[in-house]
């Protein structure tokens, strides 16, 4: 890790144009986490754990201890966190009296200790262990509530600690969520496009311009990237938290989350419902990106009345070509088939038909659905990315 790229950065985040809080995202350097060291000095503090990141998290107590703080261990012995109500509710109990929480980990983690924190009304952070995911620093939680899954808002981490070797480190299929994640803005940007120019939804231009940023700064480095190169993969971070940034922004997860993470969501649910293990959500978001580009692509050929016809046009071609992003998943480990994660053959037949209904929210399925559409695409979709 080049010694230019450490150190903390200080991002804005809020809703429109009221950018007037604060949150520090330090790389680890020579003297460690300095600044945040020094801000949670002698305080009390619950630390968020599971069966993962216990190397981590015992490391990162040991120090907190060094520095005075009373620290109350919160543990999952969990290989599969699944972030529950009565997961949610023993983290609360556990941290009950806490000035602080940190979360050591990465999705689910830092959603239930954003969650709990929230609940306490206290401010929490978290220790990034895997460059897998964009929801860092925004203001959703994805929680399972009664079988189902849902976003609430809640509070930002204050403090997103990042450890390059930590991160180097992370199993490969979590970056290649992450990847995954990220490539996912093609087809979210351009829903958010769809839905402006068929429902004149406004586009907030800041978080619009962050996202694009965020998606061009990982596809830019992609080689070294398949490398697992040190600093590519903090660049993955860095966009991931830009991602999240935009979110923030924006005041909503719109300009990270559309039809892919539609289609994701789907499965998930169904996967919780069954009782099996979830395939990570960004390689969820990988296929489900193909099948959504292919959705778009399909409108190019449908004798049908397509309102607004030549600019959705362009937005299709402003599109990348479905086998150039085929072949970066590929290269980063992506599974490009959902049959591959243990999605049932009849799982994707409904959720090709209702993934549009699982967030309000306009996306190229919602306007496959009212085309009338749906069942002359399926058969295409299930060929190729089943």
């Amino acid at each position: 890790m080049k010694e230019e790229n450490c150190g903390m950065v200080n991002v804005t985040k809020g809703q429109g144009e009221n950018l007037t809080e604060l949150f520090n995202v330090e790389y680890k350097n020579r003297t460690g986490f300095q600044a945040f060291f020094e801000k949670v000095k002698g305080k009390r503090i619950a630390v968020l754990f599971d069966v993962n990141t216990k190397p981590y998290a015992r490391e990162m107590i040991e120090q907190l201890k060094g520095r005075g703080c009373h620290v109350t261990e919160v543990y999952y012995p969990d290989v599969e966190l699944v972030p529950t109500e009565d997961k949610c509710d023993f983290g609360y109990e556990k941290a009950k009296g806490s000035e602080y929480l940190l979360a050591v980990g990465s999705g689910t983690l830092n959603d239930m200790t954003k969650s709990v924190s929230t609940r306490l009304g206290v401010p929490c952070g978290v220790l990034a262990t895997a460059a897998s995911m964009d929801g860092y620093c925004s203001k959703g939680a994805a929680l399972m509530r009664g079988g189902m899954k849902v976003t609430d808002t809640v509070h930002t981490p204050e403090d997103i600690l990042i450890d390059p070797d930590i991160i180097k480190k992370a199993p490969k299929r979590m970056t290649a969520a992450g990847f995954g994640d990220i490539i996912g803005k093609y087809t979210c940007l351009t829903d958010w496009r769809l839905s402006n120019i068929l429902n004149g939804e406004p586009i907030n231009n800041q978080a619009f311009e962050l996202m694009e940023m965020a998606l061009s700064d990982c596809v830019g480095d992609f080689e070294a990237l398949t490398k697992y190169d040190g600093d590519a993969v903090c660049k993955l971070m860095n966009a991931l938290i830009t991602a999240g940034t935009s979110m923030a922004i924006c005041g909503n997860s719109r300009p990270a989350s559309g039809s892919e993470h539609h289609q994701s969501h789907f499965l998930e649910m169904d996967f919780v419902r069954r009782g099996e293990k979830i395939p990570m959500h960004g390689l969820k978001v990988a296929i489900g990106t193909l099948v959504s580009m292919e959705l778009y692509n399909y409108l190019r050929s449908c004798d049908v009345g397509i309102p607004q016809r030549e600019r959705i046009w362009e937005l299709v071609d402003e599109l990348p070509k479905i086998d150039s992003i085929k072949e970066m998943l590929e290269k980063m480990g992506c599974p490009t088939r959902f049959s591959a994660l243990g999605v049932r053959r009849e799982t994707m037949e409904e959720m090709i038909e209702k993934a549009y209904t699982v967030r309000d929210r306009y996306t190229v399925l919602t306007f496959i659905h009212e085309l009338g559409l749906t069942e002359s695409v399926k058969p295409i979709l299930m060929e190729k990315y089943y």
